[in-house]
């Protein structure tokens, strides 16, 4: 609603009273057209979006949100994203897990105020699953990336900005007890190998998913421990990323170098499918579509990230480059996801049945390696009888040795990473070459065999064994079958043989004699 010129020259003549009244009636017009601006994208009751329908999703007002459906894999799952002139940025998903559905699906906000996502077969699921999900009037798409649902009189009964997955936006918090998880790639929006969490202490760290998330498993942190409750992570609309509340006041990670006036400008917080907490900005501002600019990272080196590399391999690379490397003796799992580890090829069994466990194996060593884990021994020794040491030593995988220290690891090993800052000198047991069977070179067994002399011999005695056992098997088995033809035979004369009748009546004979002395016995006694 625009004011005329002429009433706005009349009321500033006036007195300072009739400014304060035009300020006062300007400022309520301005709110009253940007709540309408909030709602002018409304979902109304009975509206339903499906991926083969021409309404496949919900813009906001500006056009650079959307809500609904959108492509993953040979499927379609429901989230909220950026828009691009060539391409699209998830910001959030629904039950991000869940596999994705057909092109038959369709969301309905049906009559009764339910948001119900409807799959084939008549399956049917709540949009958002809210332990008292109360009746729905409408739902929006804001220009602020939030997707709200409304219930009675507009009161917002639930909005996307309390349930991140691995983003924040501009004006959204990441609460205490809150936690990003990473996606298994920009494809694949389902949960990944990494979490942030905002934890009740006051300190935001990222851990491994598949760890016990304790200090030990942690790779970055704000450094903010001990600062009370109710701390929050917050990314304002300027791009300003910091910790605020309990007894911080607040405590700035990243701030954007992009002018604050310039309102073509959206700023997101990421965990990156690798690990890295990331503060972006997206720029509409260009005739000729948007760009993206990387504003800070919390982690300049991916080796950092512990997890990057699986069990018993180790993280070489620089940069945003990681290499994963296994250990001596070790293989990848599966080439072509490092990320899931290596196995040994060798067997625990041989060292505790051979004598001289020191003569299967040998020493490798590796410089300026490092990795995090609990040793089981720290000794103080010279370095050739640590090494010996751990020949030895049954429960001994490997070794760091820096100075006079000899510290003994079990196997598997964790979060391993070279660097030149590391002054430590690993050493592996590896069985020795002469005693190892080859491994093939492509899909690897995750059971790998190794025979040494001893177990060739029992096998060698085993295979005697069972052949003989079958050989005396299969001779039984001929001569049982041939004495059973014989005896059939037998029987066959025997049953044409004339005087047949002749041997069943001496059969009777001798019979009811028998019974006859018996009985003569029986009455003698009486």
């Amino acid at each position: 609603m625009a004011i005329p010129f002429q009433l706005l020259k009349t009321v500033a003549e006036k007195d300072d009273k009739s400014c304060v009244l035009l300020l006062l009636l300007v400022f309520s017009l301005s709110i009253d057209s940007s709540a309408r601006q909030n709602h002018s994208n409304v979902i109304n009751l009975g509206s339903s979006l499906s991926p083969s329908a021409n309404h496949t999703s919900c813009l906001s007002p500006s056009g650079l949100f959307a809500f609904g459906f959108y492509q993953q894999g040979d499927g379609f799952l429901i989230g909220i994203w950026l828009i691009h002139q060539t391409e699209k940025t998830i910001i959030w998903t629904a039950n991000r897990d869940d596999p994705p559905v057909s092109s038959n699906a369709s969301l309905d906000l049906t009559r009764d105020g339910k948001l119900l996502l409807k799959i084939e077969k008549g399956i049917e699921k709540l949009i958002p699953q809210m332990l008292d999900p109360a009746p729905l009037v409408s739902a929006a798409m804001l220009d602020s990336g939030n997707f709200v649902l409304y219930g009675n009189d507009f009161s917002v009964i639930w909005e996307s900005f309390d349930f991140p997955t691995d983003t924040i936006l501009g004006g959204q918090n990441l609460s205490s007890g809150y936690k990003l998880v990473s996606s298994v790639s920009t494809s694949d929006q389902s949960s990944g190998r990494f979490f942030l969490q905002m934890q009740k202490d006051g300190n935001l760290v990222g851990y491994p998913v598949n760890s016990s998330a304790e200090s030990d498993d942690a790779y970055r942190s704000s450094d903010t421990p001990n600062s009370g409750f109710n701390v929050q992570l917050i990314l304002s609309h300027i791009g300003i990323l910091f910790l605020s509340g309990g007894d911080l006041r607040e405590h700035i990670l990243a701030n954007s170098s992009y002018p604050s006036k310039n309102r073509t400008a959206i700023h997101r917080a990421t965990l990156d499918a690798d690990g890295i907490f990331r503060l972006y900005l997206h720029r509409f501002e260009s005739s000729n579509g948007s760009d993206v600019l990387l504003e800070w990272s919390a982690l300049s080196n991916l080796c950092e990230v512990k997890g990057i590399c699986g069990f018993n391999s180790y993280c070489s690379g620089m940069g945003n480059k990681d290499v994963c490397k296994c250990y001596p003796g070790f293989h990848f799992i599966n080439a072509s996801k490092l990320f899931l580890g290596c196995y040994k090829n060798s067997s625990d069994d041989d060292c505790r049945r051979s004598k001289h466990p020191s003569m299967l194996y040998s020493i490798v060593p590796l410089e300026n390696l490092w990795w995090s884990d609990y040793p089981y021994s720290v000794v103080q020794m010279e370095k050739e009888d640590c090494c010996k040491s751990c020949l030895e030593d049954c429960k001994c995988g490997a070794v760091l040795y820096t100075g006079d220290e000899c510290t003994k690891f079990k196997l598997p090993l964790r979060y391993g990473r070279v660097s030149d800052n590391f002054s430590y000198t690993a050493f592996f047991k590896v069985i020795r070459d002469d005693l190892r069977i080859p491994l093939p070179d492509h899909n690897p067994p995750l059971a790998p065999t190794v025979l040494t002399e001893s177990k060739r011999s029992l096998i060698l005695i085993l295979s005697v064994s069972l052949g003989s056992i079958s050989c005396f098997c299969f001779i039984f088995a001929i001569c049982s079958f041939f004495r059973y033809r014989r005896q059939l035979f037998r029987y066959r004369r025997l049953l044409g043989n004339a005087n047949l009748g002749l041997t069943e009546e001496l059969t009777l004979d001798h019979f009811l004699i028998a019974s006859l002395r018996k009985q003569q016995m029986t009455s003698r006694k009486s």
